[in-house]
């Protein structure tokens, strides 16, 4: 992933302005309705670029440990970030340097990360995010399907292949829209699936 790490951070202005362009209630209607009747505690927001998804989710009452990898972008979101959100460099697949090691969270969030993912290093994040997940947490990955781009290399994405290794690592998958949803930033050829992941057993 160090290509695209390097091209969002050298990019981070164009980046920053793009996601901020678009409210995080549009792009997670999903997840509005989700956490409706859930008590705030702790979340994860892994590859979080500008911010806009944890400071949302700070603004609920959530207390949000936020990862960029991209270190200009990282500089950016930090600049104006809630109170509520803690900031690190952090990276799939291994999420080292988080600000408390040991710590579970009730909320983890990927949201236009998991194609960035080699197939290869998918398992060994899938296992990373289950240790960090509590056991009545829940975990939210979008899936981008469309072309990718060369400068920020996006990898073949599945339901299948993502419900699969939740299964291999004691999660429960679930496609939120079967019906792929049209694209936030109004691309024609991207379309988007989230699925929800709970450890097996819980609901």
């Amino acid at each position: 992933m160090k290509t695209t790490i390097n091209h969002y951070s050298t990019n981070a202005e164009h980046y920053y302005s793009l996601y901020q362009s678009i409210s995080a209630s549009s792009v997670h209607g999903y997840l509005e309705q989700a956490l409706a009747n859930t008590q705030p505690t702790t979340a994860l927001d892994v590859g979080a670029g500008s911010g806009r998804d944890a400071n949302w989710l700070a603004a609920k009452g959530w207390q949000v440990t936020a990862t960029e990898p991209a270190e200009a972008l990282l500089k950016l979101a930090k600049q104006h970030s809630n109170e509520k959100v803690s900031w690190c460099n952090a990276a799939l697949p291994a999420l080292e340097h988080l600000p408390k090691a040991q710590q579970k969270f009730e909320l983890i969030l990927l949201s236009a990360v998991w194609m960035h993912l080699p197939s290869e290093e998918r398992p060994a994040a899938i296992k990373r995010l289950s240790e960090l997940l509590s056991n009545t947490g829940r975990m939210y990955i979008s899936l981008r399907f469309g072309p990718s781009d060369p400068e920020r290399p996006m990898y073949p994405v599945s339901y299948e292949q993502l419900q699969a290794l939740a299964a291999d690592n004691g999660l429960t998958a679930r496609n939120l829209n079967p019906v792929p949803s049209k694209d936030g930033l109004q691309r024609s050829d991207v379309e988007w699936v989230t699925v929800e992941l709970l450890k097996t057993g819980k609901k």
